[in-house]
Parts: structure tokens; C-alpha cells; sequence
């Protein structure tokens, strides 16, 4: 049975800070995760957003993404790399700003 994470909360969000951010306190930790959390929102592809959905909220690998979304794994593979490439200039980029406006 799969692990659901729903979405729509960024405090239960997995830890996905790690594979963009070095170290951080937790008050910026908790900034950043609710930035993340807008920027797959407003940010990625349907596609990119439904393919991270199931590899980092449901906790499935590329292989089983493949057989269940039917198209090959180096199509999971590449769409996965480049959200996580928009997510990561967002936060390099854009984090600051955004967060300061709100």
C-alpha cells in the first residue's frame, strides 16, 4: 500500500528541501517548504506535478511510475529531472522575493 500525502498541506510536505537547499535553520526550512509547496502549485506541468506526486508523496520508483503512467522510464526520468530543475531555480531565484511579498 502506497503512502498518501496530500498536496494540500505543506507541513506534511517529505522532505524534498534536501536535494535543493544545504543546511538551513528550521524557521527558513519552514519558509522554503511553504515556498516549494506554491512553486509545484503554480510552477510545474501538470505532467511534472503528477509525476513528483508519485515519486516523492507516494513513494513509488520510476519503473512503477512508468508501468502505471504507460509510457517509458526515461520519459519518468527526464520529466522528473526537469522539475526538479524549475523547482530548484525558483528556489535559488525566487524564494527571497516571493516570500518577502507575502
Amino acid at each position: 500500500m502506497r503512502k498518501q500525502i496530500p498536496l494540500d498541506n505543506p507541513d506534511q510536505f517529505p522532505d524534498l528541501l534536501s536535494c535543493f537547499q544545504g543546511r538551513t535553520n528550521g524557521r527558513q526550512r519552514a519558509e522554503y517548504r511553504r515556498f516549494l509547496y506554491r512553486s509545484i502549485k503554480t510552477q510545474l506541468t501538470q505532467r511534472q506535478r503528477q509525476m513528483m506526486e508519485l515519486r516523492y508523496f507516494q513513494g513509488l520508483s520510476i519503473p512503477q511510475i512508468a508501468q502505471e503512467l504507460h509510457v517509458n522510464k526515461s520519459t519518468v526520468s527526464r520529466t522528473i529531472k526537469r522539475g526538479e530543475r524549475r523547482l530548484q531555480r525558483c528556489l535559488r531565484y525566487g524564494a527571497e522575493a516571493f516570500l518577502a511579498a507575502d
